[in-house]
C-alpha cells in the first residue's frame, strides 16, 4: 500500500458545504417570495364574522414565518463556514501527521 492509497477529500467537503448552500438557500429564497408576494396584507373582511382575530393571527403567522425562513438563511450560512472549519481542520491535520524525511 502506497502512500497515495488514501486521501482525505477536503475539496469534496468544500465543494458539499457550497452547492448545499446554494441549493437550499434558493429555496428558502422563493418560500420568502412567495409569502410575501401579493396578498401580504389581508383585509377582514376576507375572514367574514371573524374578521379582525382572524386577520390579525394571519399577520402575525405570516411575518413569523419570515423571520423563520431568515434565521434558516443564516444558519445555512453558518453552517457552510462550520464545514469549511472542518476541512481546514482536516487539512492541517493531515500536514501535521504525515512524515517529513
Amino acid at each position: 500500500m502506497g502512500q497515495d492509497d488514501f486521501q482525505h477529500r477536503t475539496d469534496t467537503i468544500r465543494a458539499l458545504a457550497d452547492k448545499h448552500e446554494a441549493k437550499c438557500g434558493d429555496l428558502l429564497k422563493e418560500a420568502r417570495y412567495a409569502l410575501n408576494g401579493a396578498p401580504r396584507e389581508v383585509s377582514t373582511g376576507a375572514f367574514t364574522m371573524y374578521g379582525f382575530e382572524l386577520a390579525t393571527a394571519h399577520a402575525i403567522a405570516t411575518e413569523w414565518a419570515d423571520q423563520d425562513l431568515k434565521t434558516k438563511a443564516q444558519e445555512l450560512g453558518e453552517f457552510r463556514q462550520k464545514l469549511h472549519v472542518v476541512a481546514k481542520c482536516r487539512d492541517a491535520a493531515e500536514a501535521a501527521s504525515t512524515m517529513k524525511a
